[in-house]
């Protein structure tokens, strides 16, 4: 689910809006009576927290425990019956490839 949704946000929201949303929310939804909504709202909080994971999230959607998005490329253009990281040369030559056609 959109992060903003959950928030109850539109993307145009800035550090303050987002944090006075987060906490309202935290407030209704306790994790002791709510503990899957306050995970959805705090995983939320974090995709959003500062103008650096908002812009991760809008160019790569990343995940907030990936730290860039080399690991995104990564993860989506291993072989999965290969099971190993893509390494930096063949990433290179992945791109070279696209960029020519």
């Amino acid at each position: 689910m959109d992060p903003y949704e959950i928030l109850g946000l539109t993307p145009e929201a800035d550090d303050a809006a987002i944090r006075g949303a987060y906490l309202e929310l935290v407030r209704r939804y306790p994790p002791d009576h709510h503990p899957q909504r306050f995970a959805a709202v705090s995983a939320a909080y974090q995709i959003l927290k500062d103008e650096g994971a908002r812009l991760r999230y809008r160019l790569f959607n990343l995940d907030p425990g990936m730290r860039s998005p080399i690991e995104v490329l990564q993860r989506r253009f291993a072989a999965p019956e290969a099971r190993k990281p893509l390494t930096a040369e063949a990433l290179q030559q992945f791109l070279r490839q696209r960029a020519m056609q």
